[in-house]
């Protein structure tokens, strides 16, 4: 199966043709229609990169990489510079309202590609990294896939990466839930091939914040289960999945606690009048705020009470983005964010209760390869005693993928 974002890879998988009596290394990527592309805004074009071709034309090697330089320029203090999120805005009084500038090369991008043919098909195994993780370097992707079978961690099927408008923003537009998990994925076409389908047992530690009194150990029993089915059309794309995640602790009397939630996504990519692109994605569920890139690692999947009550929180969020290309190697897009989650445990109390930003991107293609993108952003969140608190950041990304 293969997904690729409307407006930006079209050109890359075009250029995948073959050469007349040459072996052309790309024809292993492009001839094999089991290979997963999921191709988010801004990753590393599907033809750069160095490719290395056995003699016999069995094996394949591309090496590909991205020097990503960031400038940054906050209006307050935000610790975390490679992505903006709601959930970090400080309260109105507790803010440090110092305007700061910082460089990053976070974003830099190394990775490796190798596509064996055998006898029953081929064996294609990605490995991507970039440097921002705690320590530095960060496994983004590294899977293995045979047939329609996919083993490794790549985006869960609980993401909508074909649904993405790009941002210079490692966090992208509020409410979205790009997550890359550990898994065992099957994809498959019934319905006479007209729609992908795709299912799978994935690991994700869930995230709860717990009072001083209650120490739980959070482990997970059973691996989350995942549903996708997307379709493209002469107009744009449309995705839906689900989730259901089983949360599990052992508390401090070595009892077992097990909580079942759901979750359910839908995306669509419009293709509009004079070179426009509508992106729409809509999230609601419970027990799932840890796959929200806005809410990843802030406690919320779970609400536990001082006397022990567990509940799972709810979440709902939504985005709306509109691209429009102002020429072939300029566009931009305008995105709205909103992202609210129910926290039982502290109905009134300081934790989170909702987020919104407002997001302007604009790219331009340098040369091949090489590309310069802008973005403001405003944000705000509100907690469920209504304290309130909002920030603004500008961002310069300059890159080129080798």
């Amino acid at each position: 199966m293969c997904l690729v974002h409307t407006a930006h890879a079209q050109s890359d998988i075009a250029n995948l043709t073959a050469t007349d009596g040459i072996i052309n290394p790309l024809d292993t990527i492009k001839t094999d229609s089991t290979i997963i592309a999921e191709v988010a805004p801004l990753d590393i074009g599907q033809t750069r990169g160095l490719f290395i071709t056995t003699p016999d034309g069995d094996m394949q090697l591309r090496i590909l990489g991205s020097v990503r330089y960031l400038v940054v320029y906050d209006g307050l203090i935000n610790a975390n510079k490679n992505g903006f999120n709601t959930y970090e805005i400080p309260i109105k009084g507790n803010e440090k309202p110092i305007p700061n500038y910082f460089n990053g090369l976070d974003q830099t991008r190394i990775g490796f590609e190798i596509t064996r043919k055998t006898s029953k098909g081929n064996v294609f195994i990605r490995l991507e990294s970039d440097f921002a993780g705690l320590n530095g370097f960060r496994i983004r992707h590294a899977y293995g896939q045979f047939g329609n079978f996919l083993f490794g961690q790549t985006w869960s099927l609980f993401s909508h990466i074909n649904a993405l408008p790009a941002t210079v923003d490692f966090a992208s537009p509020t409410s979205n839930v790009i997550t890359r998990t550990p898994q065992i994925r099957y994809s498959f076409k019934p319905f006479k091939k007209q729609i992908n389908l795709q299912v799978a047992l994935e690991y994700l530690i869930p995230n709860l914040t717990t009072s001083d009194s209650i120490k739980p150990e959070v482990v997970q029993l059973i691996p989350n289960l995942t549903f996708r089915l997307n379709k493209i059309f002469n107009w744009g794309s449309a995705q839906l999945s689900s989730i259901v995640p089983t949360l599990s602790a052992r508390n401090s009397n070595a009892e077992l606690i097990v909580k079942r939630g759901w979750g359910i996504s839908g995306s669509t990519v419009i293709n509009s009048w004079k070179k426009g692109t509508w992106y729409v994605q809509a999230v609601a569920g419970k027990g799932i705020n840890t796959y929200f890139n806005e809410l990843s690692g802030a406690g919320l999947d779970v609400s536990i009470s001082p006397s022990g009550k567990v509940q799972l929180n709810t979440a709902f969020g939504f985005y709306v983005s509109y691209e429009h290309y102002w020429v072939s190697s300029i566009y931009s897009n305008l995105t709205y964010g909103w992202v609210k989650v129910d926290d039982y445990s502290s109905a009134n109390g300081t934790t989170y209760k909702s987020g919104q930003t407002m997001r302007l991107n604009t790219f331009w293609d340098i040369t091949e390869g090489a590309k310069v993108g802008a973005e403001i952003i405003w944000g705000a969140k509100r907690n469920h005693d209504h304290a309130y608190g909002e920030a603004f950041r500008a961002n310069l990304l300059f890159y080129y993928d080798f």
